[in-house]
């Protein structure tokens, strides 16, 4: 279950970057609603990494 739980993380982070990256190519373009879009998928993104790490470490205490 913790190899599980390190590969959803993994998972996680590495869409984080790639949303990261969306945001900054939409930003060079004119389209404010597709740089909302994204930017909100990366916070949930974010959110979601740190509650897989916050649920890993109530599991290890």
């Amino acid at each position: 279950m913790d190899q599980k739980q390190a590969t959803q993380k993994e998972t996680l982070a590495y869409i984080e970057e790639l949303l990261e990256e969306l945001v900054k190519l939409a930003k060079t373009t004119d389209s404010n609603l597709l740089v909302y879009m994204i930017d909100m998928a990366l916070q949930e993104a974010r959110d979601s990494v740190s509650a897989c790490g916050a649920r890993n470490t109530h599991k290890m205490e």
